[in-house]
């Protein structure tokens, strides 16, 4: 039996007596689409929270690849291949669709200007963001130095989708994006 990439066991998460998870368990496998669905107030935005260090459940456990896991914060979660987009887009509307992919995560440029001047490779990252956005046959992103604050929403969700999907090595997780 195959090894779940994402799993989760007993999950709990409680406000106050307000209990958001209630013994949750899911397993997803490498190359699988799982769909949590429910009425509104029923977990699915605290499931994905607690999954992606955003909350830290009261109890159960996170595994990856078999191996638990404890994500105190979100950096956590990417720092083990999981990437998330949350309801509420996180994208900054003053930069372009470039360096919104790869904010906190940008190239620098080669010798002394990248490692001394601290200076970045736009050229580079302009073209890892065509290519990304080309791959998941985003069609409606023309312009790869244009603001996202031009973009319509469905545009900016793109751009949030792609640079999940640019750096989610192990698991993609959209919360009604």
């Amino acid at each position: 039996m195959t090894t779940p990439v994402l799993e989760a066991r007993g999950l709990v998460k409680l406000f106050g007596r307000v209990v958001g998870l209630n013994a949750v368990d899911l397993a997803l496998y490498q190359g699988e689409i799982l769909a949590v669905i429910g009425d509104n107030g029923a977990g699915k935005s605290t499931l994905i929270k607690c999954l992606t260090g955003a909350l830290i459940p009261d109890q159960g456990s996170i595994l990856v690849d078999g191996a638990e896991v404890r994500f105190r914060r979100p950096q956590d979660a990417r720092s083990a291949g999981i990437e998330t987009v949350y309801q509420v887009l996180a994208v900054a509307p003053a930069l372009d669709i470039a360096s919104n992919l790869f904010l906190a995560r940008e190239i620098r440029r080669k010798g002394f200007p990248g490692k001394v001047l601290r200076m970045l490779d736009m050229g580079e990252m302009r073209r890892q963001s065509a290519e990304h956005i080309k791959t998941l046959g985003i069609s409606t992103l023309q312009n790869i130095g244009q603001t996202v604050e031009t973009l319509s929403g469905g545009q900016r969700q793109a751009v949030a989708v792609a640079r999940a999907s640019a750096f989610g090595s192990r698991v993609v997780i959209l919360d009604e994006p």
